[in-house]
């Protein structure tokens, strides 16, 4: 066993901070392109712990991060060493409600110990507070991963918003093929950045780990980031980082731009920390080196995250999800005001009263060849998206109830996207002014309060639509979700996405000390979600006994929800960007379909695409991505063959393209899905791709925009019994012959196409190579039997 203790004076820690400070100034010099600048060398012994995966060094005065090796790659370093770079950052609200920062690199007094496999480092005095942080990490040849923990005592009285551990800064260039780094990030529906820059990332900062309205509201775990772990890899070798947390505690988790000349993969630990007390995490970070790429990464956090509660009813075992919805209704998007969010919200006698849609929606599903979801949206009273003053609906309850009835004979069903928990005060573009009815109902008292205690603002749509962010934790609050559902179920709804706002199930911060909950960011957030979604349930039961309906309701949620909350819904909202759009990898990548496909339906109503061929290639990617495709429904009872950025929507006027290969596209996409390839994009989880041989790229120009898409998607299931699918998609109007190669085929397969009609044959496999041919607009399953 090894010691070492470190006792720091007060005027030696004066100097030591001067000096750090110094230090990193001139640590921080960065090159051009992200390149580390100069690093500090530490001359004196290191403390090594290491397993068969991976190797680590630490400083033996302070227990710094000096190494991180991949025994696969052990000439490639991972770890960036900076006087700057600290073991923990403990981060808190001052009297004067303040948000304040300390870090290890603050401890009076640090003591080390280190025994064969295990590192224990003791932070005394921290701040020269009665303040101690104790971090183990623990390796063994058992695991592949490395443990990270760390526990505090707090006797300061500090009102700790959250632990920043541990600190992991890796280099831009890693030293492999230049070009071939890049970070996974499990955020909205995945994000892969790659060749990262820092000018791809924010910079770390004590401002990017505090809740603000700045900050967005949505952005942490458990909510829009729906995973918790980080990778990062080339060619040779990654890092992955990850909690190991089925508790659901709150986390900021995201790779940022660090000063040390690297990017730091950061863990914030948020809430329950206690004012005088001590506390540990509850759970470790655990640190482990793969090689490959981002299949592999995922593939480590699924093989975890598969064995938590979350993850105990797979939709083909579930009874909650109706089959109507099993049997993947192209949802139909129907905007009853306005055609865009950014312009007038006047109602659209296209579809008032509700019950002219019947015709449109007749004309619709018959060129489909299925049943409907059709998605009522912009329905409030005073204009789109205003909540709570939003009832009775445009056109009212008699005639929204009306069309659901109508609906319902035709073997459809109705849905509808709200707003959330936000409070909208005006409409800029109907000319509401909600400040009375504000007043009227308390609005105030329901509204999250910032760490200053100000009302929480939201910055988003206040060029039209201005909001506050809702408290949970208010009974008001959630009486009001709970009224609004109640309403759409009388009214015939079956289908209901209240939190379209609150994103991926994300409940929003608030640091109010007279809410009934802890005066900041914490676990009660996940207390409060839950109750209101077991209210809407409830509702929902009540309803069908009260009035022995056999009607199955549905919830959902806009972008996938977090793996914490899942299963309390059987449908989500994700939208697809598809391979060679701008978009892709930022705002769509397929992390999620790869961790949680099986676990939830997932459906494509919106999505991005380039014009003139939107419709086509989004049902095409909405295929391949296990989604059930959708679209948005024009006045005339065509689709709107038009969305090419995240504003989702388009003037009907503006829809490009060819109809007719909008609706055969979606047509034949539908087809595959309800029935050959039902096991694998219903119920299958996702796998690696199969390899294909080089696929025809179509180059075309629209709009001042250059666009090259590949012209076959495709992608790799395994059904609930284990065997495999792959599914191709043709979205352009020529046939395109692709060479597959695949070693987990088997030597005989069956080859579904999906054309004019669906069609099947068995084929031979050689080797694991077997070629088709697709035609235009069309689709195929590759089944191994």
């Amino acid at each position: 066993m090894t010691r070492r203790t470190v006792l720091w004076s007060p005027l030696l820690l004066k100097l030591r901070r001067v000096w750090s400070n110094f230090s990193n100034v001139l640590g921080s010099t960065e090159a051009v392109n992200g390149e580390s600048g100069p690093q500090t060398a530490i001359e004196q012994r290191e403390i090594v712990l290491e397993n068969s995966n991976h190797k680590l060094a630490f400083n033996p005065e302070n227990a710094q991060l000096l190494s991180f090796q991949s025994k696969a790659a052990p000439e490639q370093e991972f770890a960036i060493s900076n006087n700057s770079v600290p073991v923990f950052v403990i981060q808190y609200l001052s009297e004067a409600r303040e948000f304040r920062q300390i870090s290890s690199l603050d401890a009076k007094k640090v003591d080390i110990q280190s025994t064969e496999g295990t590192l224990t480092a003791v932070f005394s005095g921290v701040g020269g507070l009665d303040l101690a942080a104790t971090v183990t990490v623990k390796m063994d040849d058992h695991s592949p991963r490395s443990r990270w923990s760390i526990s505090l005592r707090n006797h300061a009285g500090l009102v700790i918003t959250d632990v920043q551990f541990p600190f992991v800064v890796a280099p831009y260039q890693l030293g492999g093929t230049p070009g071939s780094e890049a970070i996974l990030q499990p955020l909205t529906t995945g994000r892969l950045v790659q060749a990262p820059t820092p000018l791809d990332l924010e910079p770390d900062s004590p401002h990017a780990w505090q809740f603000r309205p700045e900050n967005f509201d949505t952005h942490h775990y458990p909510g829009l980031t729906f995973a918790q772990f980080l990778a990062y890899y080339n060619d040779r070798a990654g890092i992955y980082i990850a909690c190991e947390d089925s508790g659901g505690s709150i986390k900021l988790i995201k790779p940022v731009h660090s000063r040390a000349g690297g990017i730091r993969f950061g863990v914030a630990h948020v809430g329950d920390w206690p004012t005088r007390g001590e506390r540990d995490l509850g759970y470790d970070v655990v640190l482990q080196a793969f090689k490959g790429d981002w299949y592999d990464a995922a593939e480590i956090y699924r093989d975890w995250s598969l064995q938590q509660r979350w993850a105990a009813l797979p939709l083909h075992k579930r009874t909650d999800v109706p089959d109507w919805l099993l049997d993947s209704p192209p949802h139909i998007i129907i905007r009853m005001q306005g055609q865009v969010d950014h312009g007038p919200g006047v109602p659209n006698k296209e579809f008032l009263p509700y019950p002219k849609l019947v015709p449109l929606l007749e004309n619709v599903s018959k060129r489909i060849g299925a049943p409907l979801v059709g998605v009522v949206m912009a329905w409030e009273r005073p204009g789109p998206w205003v909540y709570p003053d939003c009832l009775p609906p445009v056109g009212g309850d008699e005639s929204l109830h009306e069309f659901t009835e109508l609906a319902r004979a035709h073997g459809w069903h109705v849905g509808s996207y709200c707003n959330g928990t936000r409070w909208v005060t005006a409409h800029y573009w109907t000319g509401y002014v909600g400040d009375d009815y504000y007043t009227a109902q308390h609005g105030e008292q329901t509204v999250c309060r910032t760490h200053d205690q100000q009302p929480w603002e939201e910055n988003w749509g206040l060029a039209w639509r201005p909001s506050f962010a809702c408290c949970l934790g208010v009974a008001r609050t959630q009486e009001m979700a709970q009224n609004l559902v109640q309403r759409l179920i009388d009214d015939g709804l079956d289908w209901v996405q209240f939190l379209d706002q609150n994103v991926a199930c994300s409940t929003f911060p608030c640091y109010a000390p007279d809410h009934g909950h802890p005066a900041g960011p914490g676990k009660w957030m996940n207390a409060a979600m839950q109750s209101l979604l077991d209210s809407f349930r409830k509702i929902a039961g009540s309803r069908s006994r009260a009035n022995r309906e056999k009607r199955q309701f549905v919830f959902s949620v806009e972008s996938p929800p977090n793996e914490f909350f899942m299963s309390n819904f059987q449908v989500c909202d994700q939208r697809i960007a598809p391979p060679g759009h701008r978009d892709h990898g930022s705002l769509f990548f397929p992390l999620y379909s790869f961790l949680y496909h099986e676990f939830i339906v997932l459906q494509g109503g919106f999505g991005v695409a380039p014009p003139p061929h939107h419709l086509p290639i989004r049902s095409a990617y909405n295929l391949v991505m296990g989604e059930i495709p959708g679209a948005i429904l024009r006045g005339d009872g065509t689709l709107l063959n038009r969305g090419d950025s995240d504003a989702w929507w388009s003037p009907w006027e503006s829809s490009l393209g060819s109809d007719e290969d909008a609706f055969a596209m979606l047509r034949r996409t539908v087809a595959l899905r309800r029935g050959k390839a039902r096991d694998y994009l219903v119920f299958g989880r996702m796998q690696r791709p199969a390899d294909i041989g080089e696929i025809k790229v179509i180059h075309w120009e629209s709009n001042r925009q250059v666009y090259d898409i590949p012209s076959v998607f495709h992608s790799a299931w395994h059904s609930p019994q284990g065997r495999l699918g792959i599914v191709l998609a043709n979205w352009t109007n020529d046939t395109q012959v692709v060479a597959l190669s695949d070693a987990r085929l088997t030597t005989r397969v069956t080859e579904s196409v999906s054309a004019n009609e669906v069609s099947s044959r068995r084929r031979e496999v050689d080797r694991g190579k077997i070629t088709l041919s697709l035609p235009p607009l069309s689709c195929a399953l590759l089944e191994s039997e």
